[in-house]
C-alpha cells in the first residue's frame, strides 16, 4: 500500500484524489452522452446552473462529450468528496454508462 493510504490524518477522499485526477480521462471517455450525467451534477448542485447551461450549450455546439465531461470532472475536482463520488457512480449513471463499472472498482 503506498505511504499516502497510509496516514491515518488523511481522510479516504484525500486518499483518493490522486486517484480520480488520474482517470478523469477514463471518466470522460465512458460517458458517451451528457444525459443524466449533467443533470444529476446540476440536480444535486455539484455545478452551478451557469456551468450547467455552459456544458450543455457546448454539446449544442458539437463540441465532442468527452471534452464537455471533463471539463464538469475539473469543476468536480475543486471539492472533491464522498459527494462527487456518490453522484459520478450513481446508480442512475451506471445504468446509462456501462463503461463507468471498471472505473468504480479501480476506486474501491
Amino acid at each position: 500500500m503506498s505511504a499516502e493510504h497510509k496516514d491515518p490524518k488523511r481522510s479516504p477522499y484525500e486518499a483518493l484524489f490522486p486517484h480520480f485526477k488520474r482517470h478523469k480521462v477514463v471518466i470522460s471517455n465512458a460517458i458517451k452522452k451528457p444525459f443524466p450525467f449533467l443533470e444529476l451534477l446540476h440536480d444535486t448542485e455539484l455545478i452551478t446552473k451557469k456551468m450547467y447551461d455552459d456544458l450543455k450549450d457546448s454539446c449544442t455546439n458539437l463540441v465532442p462529450i468527452q471534452q464537455v465531461v471533463y471539463r464538469a470532472l475539473e469543476e468536480l475536482e475543486k471539492r472533491f468528496d464522498q459527494v462527487v463520488l456518490k453522484v459520478l457512480f450513481d446508480p442512475e449513471n451506471m445504468k446509462a454508462y456501462p463503461d463507468l463499472k471498471p472505473i468504480l472498482k479501480s476506486f474501491e
